[in-house]
């Protein structure tokens, strides 16, 4: 989910004495009516009409603050036209029933008025199951999120058993169509091998290789033009690529370092569609001719050639079916690959949204929301393997939660799960502590080996199996220099690291 990065910057943290007055949202102050957003949204593609929010509909004051608590939230977090499809598209509905119902406050909504404005969507409103999974989903996360930050919403569990998935039989109305999950490596593998050693059809094999390699999107990757390959002046070697999802409207130039294996494909398909550029005067690389020399549409690589190159090599998953490749999906691989090579998560989780022509590295183009996904189900997994104070406790509510549910049925439950929890990456694993409920008290003094709200999974073994054996390494040096204080510091974080990896190592084993 792309976000205005200049609009998120303004956005200050609100407390239980802030004064509202003082709040600027755009041209607007927070009490107004109507937030005025045009400094943050520039696209001439957005009617003028679509770049207000408007709260005059709300009839009730203490709900319209609720409701513009919770819209200042998500403008931290989407782009100010979809908080406006929000506003507009979502929240009426709900306004509509309160209003029906004469309920005047959100402090008084019940487990009975959820269910009831359910019912009245499907029953009277005759409303599509995703719009319906969507409208209630919103006002089921302003409950929840207001709950934990103290707005005028019922401060005990009302949600216990509600849920807009279970009550739409829907996965999720953003679910695994956007939150694709990583590619098992050992597809990724054959993947990779067949499109480099195999694969005959040129912009296949560089489209799948470049994605592989940049975890960009792939209508990013097709708009790479001759002369996309540049190099610093240090000798590092970068590509251009145009992008067009940025709040600006205009496309833009981004600049992302590339591996050799990258500039030897882009350098075999300049060569390859050199006669087509010539004859129709485009500059872009990847070049179809089909009645007429055009570029290659992201659609149909999805569509035609992803699935056709895995039917060409016969590429199947653990249960032997034809593995069902997404496009982006090399996008959440390609985190995977970064947090198994210790790349700081805190660059991992820049938002791409920013508009910068600067030089950056490739893995700013991953969402922060994208990486959250990956560790949520990397820790939720009815598969995975984890390790942590807490690890037994999480698996066992974990199959008592899953026993006797589908496949697709897992994959909602964990999503309904990862929007409630907080997962917060580190280099190791992952810390549950929710922020959104203050500082955590051990601040950044905290030893995460033997944190309660520290978890961590066999994918990271090696990093921790590496960690050990420096700590072995450093307590036997000071060992030898009779360093006792340093030494026993050392061996604090040992005995804790120590059982992770073991828990780790006998897990890994298993079949």
């Amino acid at each position: 989910m792309a976000t205005d990065h200049a609009l998120a910057k303004s956005l200050v943290l609100i407390g239980t004495d802030t004064n509202y007055e003082n709040i600027m949202i755009g041209n607007s102050k927070f009490t107004d009516d109507v937030w005025d957003l045009r400094p943050f949204i520039q696209s001439r593609t957005v009617r003028d009409s679509h770049k207000y929010l408007d709260f005059k509909y709300i009839s009730s004051n203490e709900i319209k603050y609720t409701i513009k608590q919770y819209m200042y939230y998500k403008l931290a977090k989407i782009k100010p036209k979809t908080a406006r499809d929000y506003l507009n598209g979502c929240l009426p509905s709900f306004i509509e029933y309160c209003n029906n119902n004469g309920i005047e406050s959100l402090k008084v909504i019940t487990s009975k008025n959820l269910l009831e404005y359910n019912f009245w969507l499907k029953s009277v409103k005759k409303i599509t199951n995703t719009s319906g999974c969507k409208k209630f989903h919103i006002v089921e996360e302003i409950i929840k999120i207001g709950n934990i930050k103290g707005w005028a919403v019922p401060q005990i569990n009302i949600l216990n058993n509600i849920s807009s998935t279970k009550l739409w039989n829907i996965s999720i109305y953003n679910s695994k169509q956007n939150k694709y999950k990583p590619i098992p490596e050992d597809v990724f593998n054959q993947i990779l091998y067949h499109a480099i050693h195999d694969e005959k059809d040129i912009l296949t094999k560089a489209g799948i290789i470049i994605q592989s390699q940049t975890g960009l999107r792939i209508n990013e990757i097709l708009s790479i033009c001759e002369g996309c390959v540049k190099t610093t002046s240090d000798g590092y070697d970068y590509m251009e690529v145009e992008l067009s999802k940025t709040e600006k409207g205009e496309p833009i130039i981004h600049k992302v370092f590339i591996n050799e294996l990258s500039k030897d494909v882009i350098k075999e398909l300049t060569l390859a569609t050199a006669k087509l550029r010539k004859e129709s005067g485009l500059k872009e690389l990847f070049l179809i001719k089909y009645y007429k020399i055009r570029v290659l549409k992201s659609d149909r690589w999805s569509c035609q050639r992803l699935s056709n190159f895995i039917k060409r090599w016969d590429i199947r998953d653990n249960k032997g079916n034809l593995y069902p490749l997404k496009s982006h999906q090399f996008r959440a691989t390609f985190v995977r690959e970064l947090v198994k090579r210790k790349v700081p998560i805190a660059m991992i989780m820049e938002q791409y949204s920013h508009v910068s022509i600067e030089m950056t590295s490739h893995y700013l183009s991953l969402q922060a929301e994208e990486v959250c996904d990956i560790y949520s189900d990397m820790i939720l997994n009815p598969n995975s393997k984890i390790a942590g104070l807490r690890a037994k406790e999480i698996k066992d509510k974990l199959n008592t939660i899953f026993n006797g549910k589908t496949e697709e049925e897992i994959d909602a439950i964990i999503d309904d799960l990862a929007s409630t929890m907080s997962f917060n990456p580190l280099p190791t694993g992952v810390c549950l502590y929710d922020f959104r409920r203050g500082n955590c008290t051990d601040g950044d003094g905290c030893f995460f080996y033997n944190c309660p709200n520290y978890i961590t999974e066999v994918q990271f073994l090696p990093i921790l199996k590496s960690e050990l054996n420096l700590l072995k390494k450093e307590m036997a040096r000071l060992k030898a220099l009779d360093r006792e204080r340093e030494w026993q510091r050392q061996y604090i974080k040992y005995k804790h690291l120590k059982p992770l990896v073991e828990s780790l190592e006998v897990q890994k084993d298993e079949t």
